[in-house]
C-alpha cells in the first residue's frame, strides 16, 4: 500500500524538474510538458460499462485508478483489475458519500462512474496546495 503524499510528491518533483528543464532550455515555462493532473486511461473515458463484484478487467483498474486520484477515499487500492472486497468497500464509499442512484450497492454503473470522474468536492481528494498559493496568504 501507497500512501497518497509519496505519489503526490513524486508528482509534483516531476513535474518541477520537467518545468525548470523547459525554463532553461528555452526561456520559458514547459506549460504543456506535464500535466496539471494524473490521468486513469485504463478504457477509454467515455467507455462506462457496469462493474461488479467479482469482476477482472481494465474497467475495473479504471475504476480503482479513478478512486485512488480523486476520490476522498483514504485506502489505496492496488490498481490490479480485479474487483474484490477492498474495491468494493471503497467502490460503496463513494456511492455513499456522493448520493448516486441506487445507493451503496458496490455495482459501478452510469451514476457512479460520474461521480468517480466528478466527485461533490466534500468526496473529492484534496490536493496539497501549490507553493506560491501557500505563501500568498
Amino acid at each position: 500500500m501507497r500512501p497518497r503524499t509519496h505519489r503526490s510528491e513524486r508528482l509534483r518533483s516531476a513535474a518541477i524538474v520537467v518545468l525548470a528543464a523547459g525554463t532553461l532550455l528555452t526561456g520559458a515555462p514547459a506549460a504543456s510538458a506535464a500535466p496539471s493532473e494524473p490521468h486513469c486511461n485504463h478504457i477509454d473515458d467515455s467507455a462506462m460499462p457496469t462493474v461488479r463484484p467479482g469482476d477482472v478487467s481494465p474497467a475495473v483498474r479504471q475504476v480503482q485508478c479513478l478512486v485512488n486520484q480523486y476520490s476522498g477515499y483514504t485506502r489505496w487500492l492496488e490498481e490490479d483489475g480485479t474487483y474484490g472486497p477492498r474495491t468494493q468497500d471503497a467502490v460503496r464509499w463513494v456511492q455513499n458519500c456522493n448520493g448516486t442512484t441506487g445507493g451503496p450497492d458496490g455495482i459501478v454503473g452510469p451514476s457512479t462512474w460520474s461521480r468517480l470522474y466528478t466527485p461533490k468536492p466534500e468526496c473529492a481528494f484534496q490536493r496539497p496546495a501549490a507553493e506560491g498559493a501557500e505563501q500568498a496568504e
